[in-house]
């Protein structure tokens, strides 16, 4: 009876191991198009080859780690965990936290949101506001990870000596740290304790502004005070949008020294929002989300763009020139963020070149036609997310090297 038992507890063990894989390289032969569609990609694999040999000390992790990255069905059985996940939460967000908050901390605790976070990367606000918690976002918001003085220095040299370069090419340097999302909408942030509200990017600006004449603003202000007119967050999307991206600019353009507008004065009409990635990232319920919209703005529709190329994708490298005439040579290397300028800066110059400070193999490695413009450029800008402000070293070392090497 025990062998008989044990038979049957081996055969089930190996089925649970073999059948997966046979049933997902079954569909992979006889239905090439469903293979395709629960084969997609999430963004999370490593593409972790089977060990070519075993270490004695450490071959179950070689293992484990060929097969999360190379599981039957694993884009699927991932996303179903984060809606399944998604759902839950939402159900005892909607329903049980805030009974759980008052029994536990009184009738009084209204106001308290305990911090949520879901797909292990997405923070549950109030009032259906999503934010971003990956790259030590929350240490940014909470005022934990400040820079010491001797770190503050060694990025303050740096900057120097970009700025030294550039003035003896003759061009015009600025430095712009963008807030986080949640800096300007803190009232839609769960309940931190923050630690220091002189947090690390005010730290670091001021610090810049009294040992030095570096050209840096972080226009934290600029955006909490047009919040109050107008949404310049996306409510899912952990980016500004195209209200907000237009303050920015122009706050840009003011330390520049450059004539702004007022988005008041333009013409403006609502849209609808064309990202939302914090939903996509939390695996949550898309239909329990009200539709977000966006603004459209009509920005100098009498400049006329030529020679454009590129797109608008967070690693393209986009190019154009205007007959807007003034002549003016610029440059923008940054993140993300900067795609959204990109409707205002293309207008507004009349050569300008838009790059990702990374490549798409993650160097600083720029093609020759961007290495050519940054040693022409009249107007260089410096920008970084400040959740990134740790990348935006290596990119100054590399402009360095780029303009120390030219001809």
């Amino acid at each position: 009876m025990k062998k008989t038992e044990q038979i049957i507890k081996i055969s089930l063990f190996m089925g649970m191991l073999l059948l997966p894989p046979l049933l997902w390289y079954g569909i992979r032969i006889f239905s090439p198009q469903t293979y395709q569609k629960l084969d997609y990609d999430l963004g999370e694999k490593t593409n972790v080859e089977f060990p070519e040999e075993f270490h004695i000390e450490n071959y179950t992790q070689q293992l484990e780690a060929y097969y999360n990255d190379n599981a039957p069905f694993r884009s699927t059985l991932i996303s179903w965990h984060h809606k399944l996940s998604g759902a839950l939460e939402r159900v005892y967000g909607d329903h049980l936290q805030g009974r759980l908050t008052r029994l536990i901390y009184g009738p009084d605790s209204a106001d308290f949101l305990a911090p949520q976070i879901v797909g292990n990367i997405v923070l549950l606000g109030r009032e259906n506001w999503l934010f971003y918690a990956g790259d030590d976002s929350i240490s940014y918001y909470r005022g934990t990870n400040v820079l010491e003085q001797e770190q503050m220095a060694e990025r303050l040299d740096l900057m120097v000596r970009l700025q030294e370069l550039c003035n003896d090419r003759g061009i015009q340097l600025q430095f712009i740290i963008l807030p986080n999302k949640e800096q300007v909408y803190a009232e839609y942030m769960p309940s931190y304790v923050i630690e220091d509200n002189y947090r690390r990017t005010d730290r670091f600006v001021d610090y810049i502004k009294e040992h030095s004449d570096v050209p840096i603003i972080y226009p934290l202000q600029e955006l909490q005070q047009a919040a109050s007119n107008w949404q310049i967050y996306h409510q899912y999307d952990t980016h500004w949008n195209h209200a907000g991206s237009y303050i920015g600019t122009q706050a840009l353009y003011e330390a520049l020294g450059l004539p702004t507008s007022n988005l008041q004065d333009l013409e403006v009409s609502r849209c609808a929002a064309t990202t939302s990635d914090l939903l996509i990232l939390g695996g949550l319920d898309v239909s329990q989300y009200p539709a977000e919209q966006d603004y459209a703005i009509n920005y100098r529709p009498e400049v006329t763009l030529t020679e454009v190329q590129g797109d608008l994708q967070p690693m393209s490298i986009y190019s154009a020139r205007s007959d807007c005439g003034n002549n003016t040579e610029f440059v923008l290397i940054g993140d993300s963020f900067r795609c959204f300028m990109i409707d205002y800066l293309a207008k507004d110059f009349s050569h300008c070149v838009i790059t990702y400070r990374e490549t798409s193999d993650n160097s600083t490695d720029y093609p020759e036609d961007v290495v050519e413009s940054i040693r022409n450029a009249d107007i260089l800008v410096m920008e970084a997310v400040e959740r990134y402000d740790n990348k935006l070293f290596p990119a100054i070392e590399k402009v360095i090297e780029i303009l120390q090497t030219a001809e």
